[in-house]
């Protein structure tokens, strides 16, 4: 009998050992992170087999050596971005089946993603809030994520060098107070772009210190952005203008007599560039936008 109360005591303190060492291991290689709107979270510390649902942090978790296993299709319509993930695994929208066959143990999806329910019985799954942060703090929040914010702020610091040479470069041959716009042809719809809201404006508007129209700016700072008509284009056009359509050589707005009256396109002040690869600010996206952007701004 005694041998046998023993046993069950030797048993139950094994056991206990046990659960305090899964528990231990389990503390060790997680994280509390947290979120925009102030919810903590537990994700790995070092996260290996990540799932991107939300396509605009793909290219920013890649860069900073993010092992990522699956992102969403709509990645291969920008020229950049196509090339950096064509071994990756393409999903659907809404393919949480196939995002769950991939085993990842960290999923980055849209505060608006429907399926965030669903991905949090996958793993842990990271929601964020697109235009929370700005496109350099973003770069910095993914940093800290991956356990690797001291390479993101590195980035930082070379970006900043770089586009404020680009800057004055560009200043000095189109002078200080010129003005530029984007508009952008999105699905027969124009729209005009401020700084935030990728289309190039980071790079025009935060890092090369460009100007907006001023009749721009009041109607773009609600929102990031603002439907326009075709009538109301001479009204916010800039001295030059950035164009793009998605899907289209050429946005319909340009096929116009109202277009051609327009003084920036009479000067040859147009800069016509492909919305898929604008569509993003992560380091690649931004690194050929800037090059883009400024050999057509001072050529």
């Amino acid at each position: 009998m005694k041998k046998l109360v023993s046993f069950i005591i030797l048993a139950v303190l094994l056991l206990s050992a046990c659960s305090n060492e899964s528990k231990y291991n389990e503390e060790k290689s997680t994280k509390t992170y947290t979120l925009g709107n102030g919810k903590k979270v537990n994700i790995p510390k070092h996260p290996k087999r990540i799932a991107v649902v939300a396509n605009t942090y793909a290219g920013g978790i890649k860069y900073l050596g993010g092992n990522i296993i699956g992102v969403t299709k709509d990645i291969e319509k920008s020229s950049v971005l196509k090339e950096k993930f064509k071994n990756t695994a393409k999903l659907n929208e809404n393919d949480v089946e196939k995002v769950a066959k991939l085993k990842p143990d960290l999923i980055i999806v849209d505060t608006t993603d429907k399926n965030i329910k669903k991905y949090k019985k996958i793993a842990a799954t990271l929601p964020i809030e697109y235009g929370n942060k700005d496109y350099l703090d973003t770069q910095i929040e993914l940093g800290k994520i991956l356990g690797k914010e001291q390479q993101a702020k590195d980035w930082l610091k070379k970006w900043k060098a770089q586009t404020a040479k680009d800057s004055k470069e560009i200043k000095a041959h189109i002078g200080e107070n010129t003005t530029v716009s984007i508009f952008d042809d999105f699905s027969k719809t124009i729209y005009a772009f401020g700084p935030e809201w990728g289309r190039g404006g980071e790079v025009l508007y935060q890092a090369f210190d460009l100007n907006m129209p001023t009749s721009l700016e009041k109607v773009v700072k609600k929102d990031g952005w603002k439907e326009l008509s075709q009538e109301q284009l001479p009204k916010y056009a800039g001295d030059y203008i950035i164009t793009m359509s998605e899907g289209k050589a050429h946005p319909e707005f340009e096929k116009t007599n109202m277009w051609q009256q327009i003084p920036a396109v009479k000067n040859n002040h147009i800069i016509k560039v492909k919305a898929e690869t604008y569509w993003y600010n992560d380091p690649y996206s931004l690194a050929f936008q800037r090059k883009e952007l400024k050999n057509n701004l001072i050529k």
